[in-house]
This record gives structure tokens, C-alpha cells and sequence, in this order.
């Protein structure tokens, strides 16, 4: 069954929830939510499941978690920005560009 309540966001993003409706949520101070978006535009609050997980990977802490989207784009764009970067500063060395 679903449980809707109207909720507005304040000027400095927060959000609140009604005494009440935590109570009927089983939501309690310190829990961490996570806002989803869906397909259609609607947004979801979910409550987190557990803690994320650190694991070690080659000496670089890394959170193990599941992504809430499609990373394909993100991880292309930063790919694309850092390649850039990086050509630029052959054509361009900052000694030139401070000089």
C-alpha cells in the first residue's frame, strides 16, 4: 500500500516531515534517506539500507554501493573532461599560459 503526504522544500533545500507521518513512516532522527528519481519524473525518499561499504582497492578507499542511476554518461563525461585536461595542457603548458 502506498502512503503519500505533501511535503515542501525550504530555501535552504531542506525538507521536513510531519511529526505524525514519521511515526506512520517508522522514520527516526539520524536514519539516512536517499532521493530517487523515477522514469516518469516522480521522485521517491527511500530509507538507506545499512551503512555503505568501504573496501580497498589497490590502497584507495572505494564505497561499494549501488548506483541509484546510469553511470555510462557520468563516467564518459569525466573521462572525456580529464582527456581534455590533459591535451591542453601539452598545447598548452602553464608556463606559457602564466608566463
Amino acid at each position: 500500500m502506498s502512503q503519500a503526504i505533501q511535503i515542501s522544500v525550504d530555501d535552504k533545500g531542506r525538507i521536513l516531515i510531519p511529526e505524525a507521518a514519521q511515526r506512520r513512516l517508522g522514520l527516526s532522527p539520524g536514519m539516512n534517506l536517499v532521493v530517487e528519481k523515477g522514469e516518469q519524473g516522480d521522485v521517491r525518499l527511500c530509507v538507506q539500507s545499512g551503512p555503505p561499504v568501504l573496501v580497498d582497492k589497490a590502497g584507495v578507499l572505494v564505497v561499494r554501493a549501488k548506483a541509484l542511476d546510469d553511470l555510462t554518461n557520468v563516467t564518459r563525461r569525466e573521462r572525456d573532461r580529464r582527456v581534455f585536461d590533459l591535451l591542453r595542457s601539452f598545447v598548452f603548458p602553464p608556463q606559457l599560459l602564466n608566463g
